[in-house]
């Protein structure tokens, strides 16, 4: 590979680019104008604002106590706001001493315009109606009419153009000064209680809950007042109102609340600008190239395939990485003027100064992994697309799976662990949170970054070698744009079948049953209510009917559908006895790997912790006595074996592996295999099974020895779980450990030495049948054309 050409596209495509005014603008310029106009027409809007006055109606206002007064001529007494004068002015307080009810009551005009008196007398009729629904909830057996009332009740409120309404009832000072006059007489009290004042508010309305925040936080303040009262003429201690003497103490300083907003800001917007700076050179260097009609000059030239992908990538991930910076030193600027121009503001309130170098520092150094990954995708899905038009439908859902992403790292609860050390773009946002968040912590969370950066280097480099791959693809380079039509689809099915699937076909059966998976949480959960016995058997009933109807069925299906031989398609072909007994074999010996491996990650912290309880109680329900061994085994070990294995590696493998590409297929198989498991534990084992259940059936070329492994460590590992097969504790190969059966260090040993000569034997003979492979198409090649005519396909 020459670097020199590199560089030379590398220079051509930048050029091209800086000459492309709508990428400049979009990527350059535009971040360095759009957050000074949004901070300068938030300080415009915030100057301007002024809040519209709620409706809250008092109904028997003159039912409530005189010392303190709530209530004065205007409306509710300002004292009780935190806010004072101005909290007040924005409710409009209509009681029914303020208003004239002898007067006639006007037409309403249009919404918003009830006059006080139809608004006080709206007020009554709701009163009528709540008394009405409480009469009917404290009648039992009347559920229906509490059904209605409520339904009248709601859509009342609703067309009364009242935000909060507020009922004193009848003798509430009353009650309330006889409460305080008997608190100083020493005589045996009655557990009487004073009438309540009851707050009526519509939380689904958003102008009722603002209205009702501040009525309720006034009347807090003035029941703490009427406390105050009470406690005085009870001639007791003002102490005794707040005995607990609560105090707050805020440590935070400056610069620390500065960084935990940043912590809140620069991780999303550095993954959302790192993939938009990525997103338009991507269209215009993958698909643009194709619609300009240079991508054949460009191919023609001295240069290598690799190499041109090489140089678009650089120039993919220069925009990326600028555009990021960009964005984030603007907004940081715009962010810390506003707080410093705004007297009396958040200036006064949030500091925001800018982090410091160090912090500073490892933005950039997780930036250029995070570039890297998303400049390779880009390029990948737009080489794929065949229009800029078609490649924005390509990127399109990568950017809404980023952005889904970016909001889960938001969350306070969720912390950088070692799962998420190795999850793309999630480990780049947590641990660039934690950095910015915590400088205490920071040795800490700095053990994270070698699993964080080798990770998100190993994405990238296999995003980048898929785009390599697919620049060496004519059929990727010069296809047609698809025109979708229906008809021509249904009769393609029929016309154009062929053995086995292609990969797409393949991997859109594991979004089918991902999808049915999905769905199965919620609808197909067992019941289990009722006896043990039957508990256990819904149990089972449940299993075989989601391993039949979600995992086999969608892949039988597509296999009739799409394929000619199902034959070849899930690969069933009569094994070898050899290749029987090899996943057998495998099964038994790797069955004690993948319990400590597993048991190991999820002690380390690596893993989540299974759901226990949940685990355990269907534990219990399936060692019931009156469940037979046998059906649970045939459950939980010969359904998925057949099952399963038909699913992915059968249909799946097979589409993946057609052209070729066995590894490949093995571990992205195997990977589709462990996400369907959902729980991280399982998922991890099935991931590290499924790359031993691929080789077993690439080797054999049929997938009964996948079965037979499938149905040996399904079983094994119920016996393990239901008795630990009898086995007793000698604590030199076994070991228990709460009732569980765990296994040594020799008996480690030695498995791992069976499983690594088995797949050592089936690397080998692959090898070997792929020289053979080689050479048989080598001859092919270079023999002359008569014979090759003569030489029978396959030969």
């Amino acid at each position: 590979m020459s670097w020199k050409n590199v560089k030379l596209i590398f220079l051509r495509e930048v050029r091209d680019q800086l000459r492309d005014r709508r990428t400049l603008f979009m990527i350059t310029i535009l971040p360095i104008l759009l957050y000074p106009m949004l901070g300068l027409g938030m300080v415009e809007m915030m100057l301007t604002f002024s809040e519209q006055r709620r409706v809250v109606v008092v109904l028997n206002a003159d039912e409530m106590p005189t010392t303190p007064a709530f209530f004065n001529e205007t409306g509710i007494d300002e004292q009780w706001f935190s806010g004072g004068k101005d909290d007040a002015s924005r409710l409009q307080v209509v009681t029914d001493l303020s208003v004239d009810t002898s007067e006639s009551i006007p037409a309403s005009g249009r919404r918003g315009e009830h006059s006080p008196a139809q608004l006080l007398q709206n007020g009554k009729t709701l009163a009528a109606k709540l008394a009405e629904l409480k009469k009917a909830s404290d009648e039992r057996g009347a559920n229906d009419n509490l059904s209605e009332i409520q339904d009248r009740l709601s859509n009342a409120f609703a067309d009364s153009e009242l935000q909060v309404l507020v009922i004193v009832p009848e003798g509430y000072a009353a009650s309330i000064a006889a409460l305080q006059n008997a608190a100083n007489v020493d005589v045996d009290h009655t557990d009487e209680q004073p009438p309540s004042l009851l707050v009526v508010r519509n939380s689904a309305d958003d102008k009722s809950v603002v209205a009702f925040s501040r009525v309720q936080g006034a009347l807090n303040r003035w029941e703490d007042a009427l406390r105050a009262q009470t406690f005085e003429k009870a001639s007791l201690r003002a102490a005794l109102q707040n005995p607990a003497r609560l105090q707050w103490v805020e440590v935070a300083r400056g610069e620390e609340v500065a960084a935990n907003v940043w912590s809140k800001m620069f991780p999303a917007m550095i993954v959302i600008m790192a993939l938009t700076g990525a997103f338009y050179p991507a269209i215009d260097l993958g698909a643009g190239e194709k619609e300009r009609g240079t991508m054949e000059t460009l191919l023609i030239s001295p240069a290598r395939r690799v190499e041109l992908v090489l140089g678009k990538f650089g120039t993919i991930l220069m925009f990326s990485i600028g555009t990021a910076l960009m964005n984030l030193f603007s907004m940081g600027l715009t962010g810390k003027h506003m707080a410093s121009t705004m007297a009396g503001g958040m200036g006064d309130t949030i500091s925001l100064e800018l982090p410091g170098f160090y912090s500073l520092m490892w933005l950039v150094i997780l930036l250029v992994p995070l570039s890297a990954l998303f400049s390779a995708l880009c390029l990948a899905l737009a080489t794929f697309a065949k229009s800029t038009k078609e490649g924005q439908y390509y990127l399109t859902p990568l950017l809404m799976v980023i952005m889904g992403l970016t909001m889960f790292c938001l969350s306070p609860a969720v912390e950088i662990t070692p799962l998420y050390s190795v999850i793309p773009v999630v480990n780049i946002a947590l641990l660039l949170k934690g950095l910015l968040l915590s400088t205490s912590q920071s040795s800490e969370l700095l053990t994270y970054a070698i699993p964080v950066m080798l990770s998100s280097i190993g994405y990238s480099a296999l995003a980048l070698w898929w785009s390599i791959d697919l620049y060496n693809s004519e059929n990727v380079l010069f296809r047609e744009a698809e025109k979708f039509d229906v008809r021509s689809w249904m009769r393609s099915l029929n016309r154009d079948k062929e053995p086995v699937p292609a990969a797409p076909e393949a991997i859109f059966c594991f979004i089918l049953i991902l999808f049915l998976q999905f769905v199965a949480m919620n609808y197909m959960r067992p019941d289990l209510s009722g006896s043990d016995v039957e508990a256990g058997r819904k149990i089972l009933q449940t299993t075989v009917i989601q391993q039949l109807t979600m995992i086999a069925c969608p892949a039988i299906f597509m296999g009739l559908l799409l394929t000619t031989s199902l034959r070849a398609t899930f690969r069933l072909r009569m094994p070898s006895l050899n290749s029987m007994l090899m996943g057998v074999g495998l099964a038994v010996l790797a069955h004690p790997l993948s319990i400590e491996l597993s048991t190991f990650m999820v002690q380390s912290g690596i893993l989540p912790p299974p759901p226990m309880e949940g685990l355990k109680r269907i534990n219990d329900l399936l060692q019931s006595s009156d469940l037979s061994p046998w059906l649970i085994i045939t459950v939980f070990a010969v359904t998925p074996a057949i099952c399963e294995e038909i699913a992915f590696r059968g249909f799946i493998l097979s589409g993946l592996a057609r052209g070729g590409r066995l590894k490949i297929a093995v571990i992205v198989s195997s990977l589709m295999f462990g996400i369907i498991h959902m729980i991280p534990q399982q998922a991890f084992n099935a991931a590290l099974l499924g790359l031993l259940l691929g080789l077993l059936a690439v080797h054999s070329r049929s997938l009964f020895p996948a079965m037979a492994f499938h149905l040996c460590n399904n079983a094994i590992a119920t016996f393990h779980a239901k008795n630990s097969f009898g086995i007793e504790a000698d604590g030199v190969f076994f070991s228990k450990e709460d009732g569980m059966l765990r296994y040594e260090m020799p008996v480690l040993i030695l498995c791992s030495l069976g499983v690594a000569a088995i797949v050592y034997r089936m690397v080998i003979d692959l090898r070997k049948e792929q020289k053979v492979k080689q050479a048989n198409a080598m001859k092919a090649f270079n023999a002359p054309p008569e014979l090759a005519e003569r030489t029978p396909a396959g030969a």
